[in-house]
């Protein structure tokens, strides 16, 4: 095990992607894996590990309800001059995340 734990889950070194294959890999998976919304592709990490999984698991749960609860401010506050609709879908999303997550379901 190296000193420095690189990526959450996973003690192994990680492995370098050149540009041209991370642009592959994202280019390959946008359409069918990643959702605006659910799951935006710029929270996936060059491991696939989602952003809130991580976040949860760094936090703990009860600053995770409240950095979600943050976000849904942020999304209602906003809605009317940045997103529409997408931004109220949004502070439902962490909503949700809040719900699961202090019920314990998970994601």
């Amino acid at each position: 095990m190296t000193a420095y734990v690189k990526r959450v889950g996973d003690l192994t070194e990680p492995v370098e992607l050149s540009a041209a294959q991370v642009a592959e890999k994202m280019t390959s998976t946008v359409d069918s894996e990643f959702d605006p919304v659910i799951k935006p592709s710029h929270y996936a990490g060059h491991t696939g590990i989602d952003c809130k999984t991580a976040l949860e698991s760094m936090l703990g749960t009860e600053a995770y309800v409240s950095h979600m609860q943050a976000c849904a401010f942020k999304y209602i506050w906003r809605w009317r001059d940045k997103n529409g609709i997408e931004d109220l879908k949004k502070a439902r999303e962490c909503i949700d995340n809040m719900i699961s997550s202090i019920e314990g379901d998970g994601q």
